[in-house]
């Protein structure tokens, strides 16, 4: 197939930086220091002071962090507090020995207040009383906080069980000898749950893999008078051993197994349930949302009043989804408000969005007609109108106006490769583009919606942040960054897209060497992700492109990435292209990228390699074998075969085995190790609990039964992605194995 190159408008840039140094990077500077030292300069912790026009971020005076304040009216600013000030009032109160020494992370409550969080308590700082109280503390162990700003409670997790403190519950706690554990059940006034089990049920955890937009368990009510939690049902789950290595430094015991339970597509999977607790009462009640176990309980929503709770239900076959109400008393259910099906699935990842405390109108999330767009409903159900529109997603909703009259929210350009701001009367329906600046921003509104704090980046732009008016309007340029790659050499960068076999519009995102010479011949890195929940390419800094990437041009290869068909943010039918057959689709989309570029004078078509990683592994083991474009591959975390994958994901994008028996057997990469002709390095962390050990291991064990040889590497002790210090060795193993083999 003929591929022709097409521009993608003012996103097609090139950086050839005249005046840059010569200073080359190292594997450690792109590892360690794409987000420290060499990351874009930032605006730390900008947002508003809610109910005023006054924002604040965290700057350096006399190299030590302080909060400035500026008014967005008149743009005055001034410095209210320095991180010296904190530590000094900490230590007033006595209750840390650590004192920080960075600002931490904290939420504005009033003009005069903010909260919060460090070394498991939450303090309120008060700016007038210039004095730090501390509102609650959980003990160490304690899991995944959930904070409730009215009362001062705190929801956390405890060897599995839900227990929740007050202030009166934590000086308790506190007074109690060190020796004693709140979570030994000798203390159950502060329990919530007391089933919790290494093995068999878990509470107030997220459920579900994480699937669904699902990313904690315990939810506390507008009111805070209720706390609903998730409480997971284990027991049919299969137990999954994984290897750890001997705790004795001198090495003289044995390894051992850790279990955990993996719930592998078409087997059992975990039952859950939605309970909900009376903080006054002390009572739990279980949501009645019935049968069968294994169907996928998902955005629960407290309504603002706490009178209702929200619950998108799910079956197990992932192509329906209701919205059902519940009784936020009793559990009770009342109705199902709408069902929304597809012929592949449905995919709820957004609960309701009350645009005032009244709760007679919602919005809500739906790819109905194809994108995900916004919907405003009432009560009931019933669709009021379409708030946004177009062949182009909705990302994020970002808040409302203070009467809650507009609603803001970013979308994709329809080329998935931006995010701007719009706003949209509800009302009405009007919709308006306040930002316009090429890139993908990230904005947050002022309390009354007349101002707006903007930051973006595109490949030119490492990052810009400017005070808007709602109407869009710049007012000031709050921070322009430098590039931080000024002092180095410089690569070049081009965003453009190609034609898949179908005419579908392919984005590609490409480094050039330093000193780039068409004349020459180059070889080639394409760097591959190419699953669902992924975009790799946008017009952003880096064009979406880690260090490493720009490392690797700066060591003389072209590096080259392609978003297929089957990745996000492009509609559903351009991720649905892959439903039941995971990895075709999208490897024919991978080899018209590689035709391009053995249509380019200065690629070497016979020196082109691929990475990935995770699904990305899955495709780079796969174009190894089932093409002959590539001379060298490293797959790292692959899957290999997706019967060995978790249920919720696997069975959305294949249905399950015994339903498509024939996509399961095609995708199965063991299948085709006989045809790897080039070099191969697999690379798995030993305590993979997402792609299991056993993915690599299998295919390991096929190679040496068909007489193939490829390369292998492991990292001991490291979980799905490696980090930490062992991520520079991991990346200088991947660079080393491309200048030996490529």
């Amino acid at each position: 197939m003929k591929n022709k190159i097409l521009l993608l408008g003012a996103a097609v840039l090139q950086i050839f930086t005249a005046f840059a140094q010569n200073k080359i990077l190292t594997v450690e500077d792109a590892v360690l220091k794409q987000r420290t030292t060499l990351a874009p300069e930032r605006l730390s912790q900008l947002m508003w002071i809610p109910g005023t026009h006054l924002f604040t971020y965290v700057a350096k005076r006399n190299g030590k962090e302080c909060l400035v304040r500026q008014n967005a009216d008149d743009l005055q600013r001034d410095t209210i507090l320095g991180i010296e000030d904190i530590k000094s009032w900490l230590e007033a109160i006595g209750s840390e020995k650590r004192m920080p020494e960075r600002f931490p992370f904290f939420t504005w409550m009033n003009k005069d207040e903010f909260r919060f969080f460090y070394n498991n308590g939450w303090y309120l700082l008060n700016l007038q009383k210039r004095n730090i109280a501390l509102l609650n503390k959980i003990p160490e162990n304690g899991e995944e906080p959930q904070f409730e700003p009215l009362n001062n409670h705190v929801a956390f997790i405890q060897f599995n069980n839900v227990l929740v403190y007050n202030q009166q519950a934590w000086e308790k706690v506190k007074s109690l000898k060190s020796t004693v554990d709140v979570g030994d059940g000798s203390y159950k006034e502060f329990a919530i749950t007391g089933d919790g089990s290494t093995f068999a049920v878990v509470n107030g955890k997220a459920v579900h893999r994480n699937e669904f937009g699902i990313n904690k368990g315990i939810f506390w009510s507008a009111t805070a008078n209720r706390v609903a939690y998730y409480k997971c049902y284990e027991g049919l789950v299969t137990n999954y051993p994984l290897l750890k290595l001997s705790n004795d430094t001198n090495n003289n015991t044995p390894g051992f197994t850790e279990q955990i339970r993996y719930p592998m597509a078409g087997n059992s999977s975990h039952s859950a349930k939605v309970y909900i607790y009376d903080i006054n009462k002390r009572i739990n009640v279980m949501v009645e949302t019935g049968t069968p176990d294994d169907q996928y309980l998902t955005n629960v929503t407290w309504s603002p009043d706490d009178e209702y709770l929200y619950i998108a239900v799910v079956n197990r076959d992932q192509n329906e989804m209701k919205l059902n109400r519940y009784d936020g008393k009793t559990g009770k259910f009342i109705k199902t408000l709408f069902t929304e099906t597809h012929a592949k699935y449905v995919e709820p990842e957004h609960g309701l969005f009350f645009h005032d405390k009244t709760g007679k109108q919602f919005i809500w999330f739906s790819e109905r007609d194809g994108y995900n767009h916004l919907y405003l409903m009432d009560h009931n159900g019933k669709v009021i109108r379409q708030l946004s529109k177009g062949k182009a997603d909705v990302t994020e909703l970002v808040g409302f106006n203070a009467k809650g009259t507009i609603a803001y929210y970013m979308q994709a350009t329809e080329d998935g490769l931006e995010r701007q701001l719009y706003s949209v009367e509800l009302a009405t329906g009007k919709v308006f583009q306040i930002t316009r600046n090429k890139g993908v921003h990230t904005c947050s509104i002022s309390s009354d919606g007349l101002y707006i704090l903007d930051t973006y980046s595109n490949i030119n732009t490492p990052r810009r942040t400017t005070l808007m008016k709602s109407d869009g309007a710049e007012l000031s340029i709050l921070h322009q960054s430098k590039n931080p790659l000024f002092d180095y050499k410089a690569c070049g960068i081009r965003l453009f897209s190609i034609k898949a076999d179908d005419g579908t519009l392919l984005n590609c995102r490409m480094f050039y060497p330093t000193d780039f010479d068409s004349t020459k011949k180059y070889p080639v890195l394409v760097y591959v992700y190419g699953g669902p929940h992924a975009q790799m390419i946008t017009n952003s800094w880096m064009g979406g492109g880690d260090y490493w990437l720009y490392y690797m041009a700066q060591q003389g290869y072209v590096v080259f990435t392609l978003d297929n068909r089957g990745s996000s943010f492009r509609g559903m039918a351009f991720e649905q292209a892959t439903f039941r057959s995971l990895g075709n689709i999208e490897r024919a989309d991978q080899l018209a990228g590689v035709n391009f570029l053995k249509q380019q004078s200065y690629v070497d078509a016979a020196r082109i390699g691929v990475f990935g990683w995770s699904f990305g592994g899955f495709m780079a083991t796969g174009l190894m074998s089932r093409s002959n474009a590539y001379k060298v591959g490293v797959a790292g975390g692959p899957v290999i075969d997706w019967r060995l994958y978790e249920i919720m994901y696997t069975e959305r994008y294949m249905d399950t085995p015994k339903q498509n028996p024939e996509g399961y057997e095609d995708a199965d990469l063991t299948n085709y190790v006989k045809n790897i002709k080039g070099k191969l390095l697999l690379i798995h962390g030993t305590d993979d609990d997402v792609v299991v050990w056993q993915h690599s291991l299998t295919y390991l064990k096929k190679c040496v039964d068909e007489g193939v040889q490829v390369d292998y590497f492991v990292y001991p002790g490291h979980k799905h992605n490696v980090l930490g210090k062992d991520r520079v060795h991991l990346m200088q193993k991947i660079t080393d194995y491309f200048k030996l083999h490529l």
